[in-house]
This record gives C-alpha cells, sequence and structure tokens, in this order.
C-alpha cells in the first residue's frame, strides 16, 4: 500500500474565543493545500482513502486534497488522528485499510512525525513535518520492524525530495 501523511496546511492560532479544534485555514494554508493537491496528483497514484482528524484545520485540508489527488474524493474522519491519540492504535487501523492500496492520513504534529519514525524504524531521531507537507511511504501492514519504505517528501513551496536524509536532515 502507498501511505501518504500529510499535515494539515497552515491554519489561524487559537484563542480564549477560538477553540483549538475550531481552528480553520487561513487565506495562505488554503492555497498550499490546493498546490500541494496539484502536485500530488502529477506525481500519482492518487490516494483512494484520505482519513481526517476530525479537528476543522484538518478536514479542510483534506477536502482540498481530495478535490485533485484522491481518485475517489472520500474523505473520511477519525478520532486515531486526534492530536494526543495512541500511535500504535493508528498503525493498527491501517492494517484494516490495506484494501484502499493508497491511503493519506492528513492530522497533526507531533504525532504524524511520530508515526513516520516509528513506520520508517528510524533510531536516529524522530521526523518533523511542516505544516501543509506530504511524505508518501511504501507500507507493508504485514512488516513488524520496519514496516515501510520512504518513497518521497514534499514540502509546501518546494521541490519534492525522494532522498529520506535530504528530507529529513536534523533526524
Amino acid at each position: 500500500m502507498v501511505l501518504y501523511i500529510m499535515r494539515h496546511a497552515e491554519a489561524v492560532e487559537g484563542s480564549d474565543v477560538l477553540k483549538d479544534e475550531w481552528r480553520f485555514l487561513t487565506e495562505n494554508g488554503r492555497l498550499s493545500a490546493k498546490n500541494t493537491s496539484s502536485l500530488i496528483a502529477r506525481y500519482g497514484p492518487k490516494p483512494r482513502l484520505i482519513i481526517s482528524s476530525p479537528l476543522t484545520r484538518a478536514v479542510q485540508t483534506a477536502e482540498i486534497i481530495a478535490e485533485k489527488a484522491c481518485r475517489k474524493n472520500v474523505v473520511a474522519a477519525s478520532g486515531f488522528l486526534l492530536p494526543g491519540a495512541d500511535i500504535s492504535e493508528l498503525a493498527e487501523h491501517l492494517k484494516s485499510c490495506k484494501d484502499s492500496k493508497r491511503v493519506m492520513l492528513v492530522g497533526h504534529e507531533p504525532q504524524l512525525g511520530t508515526l513516520v519514525t516509528a513506520l520508517l524504524g528510524c533510531e536516529d531521531g524522530t521526523v518533523y513535518l511542516k505544516k501543509g507537507a506530504c511524505v508518501a511511504l511504501k507500507f507493508d501492514p504485514d512488516k513488524i520492524d520496519r514496516p515501510a519504505c520512504f518513497l518521497w517528501y514534499l514540502p509546501p513551496g518546494k521541490k519534492r525530495t525522494t532522498s529520506l536524509k535530504k528530507a529529513f536532515p536534523q533526524r
């Protein structure tokens, strides 16, 4: 399965009036998500299913991505992608999605970076995804130690890189 892992695009800051779960994308965040969507569609193959955190900024990002980059334009919200949710439960849930062949997750840091780190079996530091960035992995849910291989990383406004070391040099 090809697994796309994307951090939500830039959102407005929370405040006493605007709760965290209601934070929405900025105009720049929307534009960035549209551009990323076009690039993902061009690099192919397109995701068949997008699973998003139920928080507003993630759902908005997922819907924008689905317009161009999702083959069946299907977006599902899941509590597995809420900030602070258990990574092992999310990884276990992914096993039930393997028939979709190409799945995209849209969520939050540090959870997504921790997931990428765990799936790649990285022992030399945690991966950090920038807002609006997407990483593509070849994921085999039946493997235990290193269930994923790095395919590429696409930060917003930058070129896609196919080198894990260049994508995440701070590791």
